[in-house]
């Protein structure tokens, strides 16, 4: 145990109490590291009989066991707003000086709580007794209160026997309800099996009825189809048959207006005909009296050559020979020339005849006369 290194007090080795040796827990709380301290401070300084009367100690075990404060035998440890406040409880030693032992106890406990708080401590050191020379056998009111020690001891043990039969209860009552409750949760489960069967019979059959209602809606409306279908196909056939009788009409008036336009084409092709004629006749007239013309004018040349001839005046025989050749030229001229006319008004009017012919042979098409 390191104590105050500026004590001017003896320090001597004492023997700690079991309660002291014994290791903090891990959750110590810093009231109890201070309590701690405290004791083992305080029982090092000299005139220390021990700590605490048998009373004191007493009443101590029963605060610690209420969660009043943290301590050990001896030493009280209260948190008052952030202070640490250690009351020390001592038994001095005969003779020493009670006061000097209070205030060495104090000055060190003072110190060393110091170094092991975190926050401001006060110490408060009582002196319970004065231990001599025959105070080794204890005291009636030391057994008294050693009496009342054991018994809160025995107290606290009944109520830790009492907890844990409490706990066990606890623990039995608790393991009863988990077994109702699943016997609830079972009964449940089967309740709620029993309404999903019902409600799923139910809406097969509301199933069912829908199939039946629509079947029963299909077939009516197939009856409506077909009812409608025959009416349509019988307005069809009413359409066809007056379309074809249409067709039909428009077919014979069409035969009619072709047959009159045959019959035209043949009077037209008559008529024509009988114009080629004509022209060709005309044609043939004109090369006829061209021809004719024609060997008037060669007679003529003739003539003249031959009163050319015995023409006695000799002045001009080349003169009278060149005139009667040149004139005999143009009548042969004009003859091939009438020639010529002749031809090809008789070609005119074969072609004029073979038009008309191919004209008469083409049939007239109905459809663009169709009304």
């Amino acid at each position: 145990m390191q104590h105050d290194p500026h004590a001017h007090t003896q320090v001597t080795e004492v023997a700690l109490p079991a309660e002291l040796t014994e290791p903090l827990p891990d959750d110590a709380t810093p009231a109890m590291l201070i309590a701690r301290t405290a004791a083992e401070t305080a029982l090092g300084v000299p005139g220390v009989h021990h700590l605490g009367g048998t009373v004191s100690r007493a009443a101590d075990e029963l605060r610690k066991r209420l969660g009043r404060s943290a301590g050990t035998a001896g030493v009280q440890v209260d948190d008052e707003d952030g202070t640490f406040a250690v009351q020390v409880s001592v038994i001095v030693t005969y003779p020493r000086n009670v006061r000097e032992v209070a205030d060495e106890v104090k000055r060190q406990v003072a110190a060393a709580a110091g170094q092991v708080a975190s926050a401001p401590t006060t110490v408060d050191v009582r002196v319970l007794d004065v231990h001599g020379p025959f105070d080794d056998e204890p005291s009636p009111v030391e057994r008294a209160a050693t009496a009342v020690g054991d018994a809160v001891q025995d107290a606290a043990k009944a109520t830790s026997e009492t907890t844990k039969r409490v706990a066990t209860a606890t623990v039995d009552a608790t393991k009863q309800a988990a077994d109702a409750t699943a016997e609830a949760t079972k009964r449940a489960a089967d309740a709620t099996a029993d309404v999903t069967k019902q409600a799923a019979e139910v809406t097969a059959d509301v199933t069912k009825r829908a199939a039946d209602a629509t079947v029963d809606t299909a077939k009516r409306a197939a009856s409506a189809t077909a009812e409608a279908t025959k009416q349509a196909a019988d307005a069809t056939a009413d359409a066809t048959k007056q379309a074809a009788d249409a067709t039909a009409d428009a077919t014979k008036r069409a035969a009619d207006v072709t047959a009159d336009a045959a019959e035209q084409a043949v009077d037209a092709t008559t008529a024509t005909a009988g114009r080629v004629h004509e022209a060709a006749s005309d044609a043939l007239d004109r090369a006829s009296e061209g021809a004719r013309d024609a060997a008037d004018t060669a007679r003529d040349a003739a003539s003249s050559a031959r009163a050319a001839v015995v023409d006695e005046d000799t002045a001009t025989p080349v003169l009278a020979s060149e005139t009667a050749a040149d004139a005999a030229v143009r009548a042969a001229d004009s003859a091939e020339d009438a020639a010529q006319d002749a031809a090809d008004a008789a070609a005119d009017a074969s072609e004029a005849a073979r038009a008309a012919a191919r004209d008469a042979d083409q049939p007239t098409d109905p459809t663009t006369d169709r009304p």
